[in-house]
């Protein structure tokens, strides 16, 4: 087990293929920790659901509008302010927006759920946006309903404006045409690409029923199917960027390299290089670090471990002034906060956390000590595509910044 970190330049030929990238030690409660961590929308979606938060509905196919003014991180904002929420019953019917993917700052996505009088089965909706979530149309989906009991399972995969994918328990459901038209493609990867597409989702996919093992694939966005990344430089891959591109074109994957070491692997050409960081193995590991990317050549990884005190215990921390190039620690995973939800890295190079029982937290000093952030929306995950940044709420609902994390505009989806 190295000392500290290392990192190393790896040019793969054909020639020279690495490991499969596939990896068995996935575990249940973290597998898809940083993935899919919207997911936790379905309690928080189901309990406003509870309380019965008003909703308006819209008639079929009308074009609803949302009214959203930007509320600075430093003001006041009430996150149970009395407006329409996307979450909430009404005559009986229970909607949820369960997760919400913006794609550039106009085009975003939500899927949906509709439960009638909360005990029928319920169906899944798609909900489209063409001008930055204030307002959205409603389109049908081809999935099977879902006893209330069984819970969602089905996810998102938002890929370009027009390119969107529907995951459900073994299907795959591709639209090439934003949500208007559906074909079922066949579980399985379609063929190996010489590098990933530009405008590609990087998308880890199980093997098995079990989901024990998985393997790196990125959706094209042409055609909305899977396809083998090449040249994989990990042994095992647990996470990915998915659809985030750095500026200057960083894409990263997370797992371990040889030897069980947790390892990040970044690229900038399209997986044709990489560069791999290899780290110190803490003490109950639950998932590989995940790569944060701030101003100019500002690097964080964060692990996420197992904490008595926190479901999604904050770990060791190690911060680059380099790009990667070398790394040094400046958390040990013993210091407060104790749990992370999500992170984001500021155009001033603070880092935006999201934490279990404080709420969004910030540092100024390079993550070292962490202040609880009292104004401003209770944001706690992030993702950040082509200039916008979509953060699910401590509510299930979600909000949008432009101008990374300073200010945020809620975004609200109607019931169709």
């Amino acid at each position: 087990m190295p000392d500290s970190p290392r990192r190393e330049l790896i040019v793969w030929s054909e020639t020279n293929p690495p490991h499969d990238g596939l990896w068995p030690d996935r575990r249940p409660q973290t597998a898809d920790r940083w993935r899919r961590r919207a997911g936790s929308a379905f309690i928080a979606a189901a309990l406003l659901a509870a309380i019965g938060v008003p909703v308006r509905h819209a008639a079929s196919g009308e074009k609803v509008s949302r009214g959203g003014a930007a509320v600075a991180a430093d003001a006041t904002h009430f996150d149970n302010a009395g407006t329409e929420a996307d979450a909430g019953e009404v005559d009986g019917t229970r909607f949820n927006a369960l997760f919400v993917q913006f794609v550039d700052r106009d085009h975003g996505f939500a899927l949906t759920a509709t439960c009638p009088d909360g005990k029928q089965f319920c169906s899944y909706g798609l909900a489209v946006s063409i001008d930055g979530g204030r307002s959205y149309q409603h389109r049908a989906l081809p999935l099977a309903k879902v006893a209330p009991a069984e819970g969602y399972s089905a996810d998102l995969h938002a890929v370009t404006t027009h390119t969107v994918v529907i995951e459900d328990r073994g299907e795959w459901w591709v639209s090439i045409d934003a949500g208007r038209t559906w074909r079922s493609a066949p579980d399985s990867v379609a063929r190996s690409v010489a590098e990933i597409p530009a405008a590609g989702r990087l998308h880890t996919r199980c093997r098995g029923t079990s989901c024990d093992i998985r393997e790196l694939t990125v959706i094209d966005p042409s055609t909305g199917m899977r396809l083998t990344v090449p040249n994989v430089p990990l042994e095992q891959v647990h996470g990915s960027s998915e659809s985030t591109i750095a500026p200057d074109g960083t894409r990263w994957i997370s797992g371990t390299a040889r030897g069980d070491v947790p390892a990040l692997a970044t690229t900038r050409d399209g997986g044709r290089t990489w560069s791999v960081s290899r780290f110190p193995k803490p003490d109950k590991l639950l998932s590989a670090p995940r790569l944060l990317v701030g101003p100019g050549s500002l690097r964080y990884a964060v692990f996420s471990v197992q904490r008595k005190d926190a479901k999604n215990g904050f770990g060791p921390m190690y911060a680059s002034t380099d790009a990667g190039r070398t790394w040094t620690q400046v958390r040990d995973g013993e210091e407060q906060p104790t749990s992370i939800l999500g992170a984001i890295v500021g155009p001033d190079g603070r880092l935006l956390i999201g934490t279990e029982l404080n709420g969004p937290m910030i540092s100024a000093d390079g993550g070292r000590t962490f202040t609880r952030l009292e104004a401003g929306p209770n944001v706690s995950n992030f993702i950040e595509r082509s200039g916008i940044i979509t953060a699910q709420r401590g509510d299930g609902s979600y909000s949008t910044s432009l101008n990374g994390g300073a200010t945020w505009s809620p975004i609200s989806v109607p019931a169709p």
